[in-house]
């Protein structure tokens, strides 16, 4: 599953930014979406049919180099929760598993991603794991990534 997910997230990477910078757009992209996150105005596509998947809202960093703003780190990930109670449990600390989300994307765009790169997905999923695993316990929730982009300035 993890290398259908790696795959699917450099494919996404080859696409062209403005496919996704719009946001809402219209057409085929936006049939068959999920119900938008509360409060966040955009709707997000169900990376699995399981019905274990929790959708997260898109997560983002910002990317810098020589002392500026180069882009944004874009990503759509969700969490892969078998137990009912965990899901419950899970979107109740949705909003400490987003500070540990950005934190930890924060801390790769920061120390181990370099400019002009091809985002490192394998690594970014160990961190958001590793921060699932802080927040909800080892082994409750797995980590499904399903796009990481970089939007340039």
């Amino acid at each position: 599953m993890k290398k259908f997910l790696l795959a699917f997230s450099i494919c996404s990477l080859l696409m062209t930014p403005t496919a996704f910078a719009g946001g809402g757009g219209g057409g085929a992209d936006t049939q068959g979406a999920a119900p938008a996150q509360q409060g966040s105005g955009r709707q997000h596509r169900p990376i699995t049919s399981s019905t274990g998947y929790v959708p997260l809202a898109p997560l983002t960093a910002t990317v810098q180099s020589d002392f500026r703003l180069r882009g944004i780190m874009h990503i759509e990930a969700g969490l892969e929760i078998p137990n009912n109670r965990q899901r419950e449990r899970a979107e109740q600390l949705m909003p400490r598993l987003r500070d540990r989300y950005v934190s930890a994307l924060a801390m790769y765009t920061g120390t181990n991603y370099r400019f002009g790169d091809v985002p490192d997905a394998d690594r970014i999923s160990e961190l958001l794991q590793q921060a699932t695993d802080e927040v909800l316990g080892a082994g409750e929730a797995d980590i499904l990534l399903g796009m990481v982009i970089i939007h340039e300035n």
